[in-house]
């Protein structure tokens, strides 16, 4: 692998699928993507690394291929070790990894033709009409039942078992892949659909590896998946996303639905970003596969009471992953396949922009059984929203929804805080019990807080600290030593530093720890498939200049800086809470401790200003030339 990303060039490769053009030290051009008009692509031929400053996406030129063409690691490993004349070994297989390796490609030919046999009964067979009749009734025109291969099980035992064994396949075969259940008694097998318009399911590489099947009549169940096999895992797979990829990545959201038709209404009306689960609840595995498309979920199941609860589980599955989720909700109760057959495309798309996050979706929700104009309502509903709030992984955006829901319920927004800080300390076990992952709420994190002199918000609205770690990880790339040389600086005494900041640091130290030189690859492979990942490449496409030891030496001080306030901080809170003990002992151990960290941030103000260690806006930024030390 580091072979053909030594000889190949990701200028080259991506050129071969965008138009890029110079832009001092990089190259840019329109994102393949997402739809946009002004350029926000941005590819580094010193770093061997791209990233889009608009949908996000970045990676190395693996990953870029892998987006690009839907492919998997080692067919992209193939197509660029053949590109870049590099020989692959070959790795001897087992006798049994053989016998699997070709079981699975029989499987997928399996699968393949019974799709096309069932095509074929729908557009020909004279026990299909019915079926044909019932596309038609739903409005589906024959363009699309053939873009989805759709076809029809007919009325008997044996359509298709019949079929498959006078084409060669084995009985066995059929039944490990669930298109053929033996006998319970006799020998032989019988069809396992029938009488039912048939779905192919297929991976997102377009294969086919399943088939739900849909009666046509009372007969139950009303809907009959393929069972689990070595090629289909319904937790893991989504109905329409190998057609749906890439509409979804040009738009930068996916829109998420209840069933098969309506996945292929939406398609047939110009919104191919429609996918479906698989007859079940939306898993933790097919909300990790869809964000790979875009952060930006749209929910629209049915507006029935089942359907409420399906859009309050996948959100709860959604939100902790980091997604954006939204919820729209069609009148009248109709689901997507209804509303788009009596409204078109227009009108569905005018709902899908004034789409309400999914924490509005759940204040409505709850607003509709409690009365917020009194104190139990207001008590009840903040209770009833905490495991939302509680479960978003962005300090950001929970603060600004506090900030939304104390409006709502004209409250002070500390104290919803401190009513979710209790609910966070003593609602362990419930979070065990519903499966909510939650995020913490620091004791005294305050909302309206002034941000302390590490924090000063720069121009792009990063903190001082945050920039400094920005321009330590992109100064400390090019070189391990430099990451082994800042531990040193530091010792013990590394700031709290944002999750993406903190994963990314620990990533630099692994790979300190086993190369010397550049860690750009290495880090960029151990962050493929992080949120941290997206924060790194960006960095590295950021033009910071020429680094130099005066900044370097801001940066050190001002990160020392914030974990001087930050360790002041929790010796205050302990000597507080030693105190209320009665702990007297405790108290005199740490007060010289406190108070030496005083003194220091104290001399640091003298020095440096009342905003210290350049944190004063009227001065350059680092990696414009200014400095910090005006002693």
């Amino acid at each position: 692998m580091d072979e053909v990303r030594h000889r190949l060039d990701i200028v080259d490769v991506v050129a071969q699928y965008v138009p890029l053009k110079r832009q001092g030290g990089r190259y840019v051009g329109l994102c393949p993507f997402h739809s946009e008009k002004t350029p926000s692509f941005s590819v580094s031929g010193e770093k061997q690394v791209f990233h889009c400053f608009g949908c996000g996406v970045h990676g190395d030129v693996f990953s870029f291929v892998m987006l690009r063409e839907n492919l998997s690691f080692p067919e992209v490993l193939r197509k660029l070790a053949e590109q870049a004349g590099v020989t692959l070994p070959e790795k001897e297989l087992t006798p049994a990894q053989r016998e699997a390796r070709s079981l699975v490609e029989r499987g997928y030919a399996l699968h393949q033709r019974a799709a096309e046999l069932f095509f074929q009964c729908l557009r020909e067979d004279a026990r299909a009409r019915v079926a044909r009749e019932y596309f038609h009734r739903r409005g589906l025109q024959d363009s699309v039942i053939i873009a989805f291969s759709l076809g029809f099980a007919p009325p008997g035992w044996d359509f298709l078992y019949r079929r498959l064994l006078a084409e060669g396949y084995r009985v066995d075969e059929l039944e490990r892949f669930g298109l053929a259940v033996r006998r319970p008694e006799g020998e032989g097998a019988y069809d396992r659909f029938r009488d039912r318009v048939m779905f192919p399911i297929h991976d997102v590489r377009g294969r086919v590896i399943g088939f739900g099947g849909r009666v046509l009549d009372d007969t139950v169940p009303k809907y009959l998946n393929s069972p689990e096999t070595a090629l289909f895992k319904k937790g893991q797979q989504l109905y329409g996303l190998h057609k749906a990829g890439p509409a979804i990545r040009q738009k930068g959201l996916a829109l998420l639905v209840e069933g098969y038709m309506d996945v292929i209404a939406c398609h047939q009306y110009g919104i191919p970003q429609a996918v479906a689960t698989l007859g079940t609840a939306l898993t933790a595995d097919q909300g990790r596969l869809l964000l790979r498309y875009a952060s930006q979920v749209v929910i629209g199941y049915d507006s029935d009471k089942a359907g409420m609860e399906a859009t309050v589980k996948a959100g709860r599955i959604l939100v902790p992953l980091g997604a954006q989720v939204k919820v729209i909700s069609l009148p009248d109760g109709k689901d997507p396949d209804e509303y788009l057959q009596k409204h078109g495309t227009d009108a569905f798309w005018r709902i899908m922009d004034s789409a309400c996050s999914f924490f509005e979706f759940r204040y409505r929700q709850e607003a509709a059984q409690h009365d917020g104009a009194q104190v139990d309502g207001k008590v009840a509903l903040v209770r009833a929203l905490a495991p939302d709030i509680l479960m978003m992984r962005s300090p950001v955006e929970q603060e600004a929804t506090i900030h939304w829901l104390a409006r709502q319920l004209y409250l002070a927004p500390n104290t919803i805080e401190s009513e979710l800080r209790g609910i966070a300390r003593n609602g362990a076990e419930m979070g065990h019990k519903k499966g909510i992952s939650r995020q913490t709420i620091p004791e005294h994190a305050t909302v309206s807080s002034e941000a302390s002199p590490a924090a000063a918000k720069g121009p792009d609205g990063a903190s001082r600290l945050e920039q400094a770690w920005r321009y330590l990880i992109h100064w400390m790339t090019d070189d391990g030593e430099r990451v082994r040389w800042l531990e040193q600086r530091l010792g013990d005494q590394f700031p709290p530093a944002s999750p993406e900041i903190q994963t990314i640091v620990q990533a630099m130290q692994r790979a300190a720890g086993e190369r010397s030189g550049s860690l750009t690859m290495a880090v960029t492979d151990q962050l493929a498939a992080s949120p941290a990942g997206a924060y790194y490449s960006s960095l590295l496409l950021t033009d910071w200049g020429s680094p130099d030891e005066a900044t370097v030496e801001d940066c050190v001080n001002i990160l020392r800086y914030a974990w001087m306030l930050s360790e002041i901080e929790r010796l205050e809170l302990e000597i507080a809470v030693r105190s209320q003990q009665g702990d007297l002992d405790t108290v005199r151990h740490i007060l010289p401790q406190l108070t030496s960290l005083q003194q220091a941030r104290n001399r640091a103000a003298r020095i440096y200003g009342a905003m210290p260690l350049g944190t004063r806006w009227n001065q350059r930024l680092w990696h414009k030339g200014g400095t910090t030390d005006e002693r």
